[in-house]
């Protein structure tokens, strides 16, 4: 008895669907991936490029606070003491502004612990600060000495600590547009795969045709 033929039809179709279901699987992997490339670069923006421009606006305000003690401290026309510590006092504000900012974004741990050891050291900083323009009018020479020796140390740790705070946050980006960069080329493996599928599905109905 002659054994019945697999029916050439049933097995067409089911390549079809096969190939079909792995186009169908290829999509969802392209737009998952799609998906975690734009999640990348909303980070890239919103968790390392606005608490750069943070940490540059906390540089220029530490700064503006040292330059604005220097004037007063060393220089030959000295400002009045009134306004100098409402400057600082606005300066502090601002700072203390500038870092819920950036307490709001996303750290990594890394991050986080620079993070306390930058509010750790400009604690000591504003302090010291704090002990200097109490009696601006009283010891002027032992003031200067305090400015210059702790109050340089002091300063210089703060500034020290922004940069290595700025030096993570570009390490943190570069690792982030380095995934991104893994995702697009893995979307393009994807594509050829897809069009592979694709010209697979029309030769074989081509050539049954």
């Amino acid at each position: 008895m002659e054994k019945p033929r697999n029916n050439p039809i049933l097995r067409n179709s089911l390549l079809i669907a096969s190939l079909l279901g792995l186009i169908l699987t290829s999509i969802f992997l392209s737009r998952r991936s799609v998906n975690q490339i734009q999640q990348a670069s909303v980070s890239i923006y919103k968790d390392r490029l606005v608490p750069t421009a943070i940490i540059a606006k906390l540089t220029s305000q530490v700064y503006s606070k040292r330059l604005l003690l220097e004037s007063y401290m060393l220089g030959k026309t000295k400002p009045e003491p009134n306004a100098v510590t409402y400057a600082l006092d606005r300066s502090n504000r601002q700072i203390d502004s500038l870092m819920t900012e950036f307490v709001a974004t996303n750290l990594t741990h890394k991050e986080a612990e620079q993070f306390d050891l930058l509010k750790q050291r400009l604690e000591v900083y504003n302090q010291l600060e704090g002990d200097l323009t109490r009696n601006l009018t009283d010891s002027p020479q032992a003031q200067q000495i305090l400015f210059v020796g702790r109050g340089n140390t002091a300063f210089s740790q703060v500034i020290q600590t922004l940069t290595d705070l700025s030096a993570l946050q570009v390490k943190v980006g570069q690792e982030l547009l380095n995934q991104s960069n893994g995702q697009s080329n893995y979307i393009y493996v994807l594509t050829a795969l897809q069009i592979g599928l694709v010209l697979l599905i029309s030769l074989a109905l081509f050539w049954k045709l």
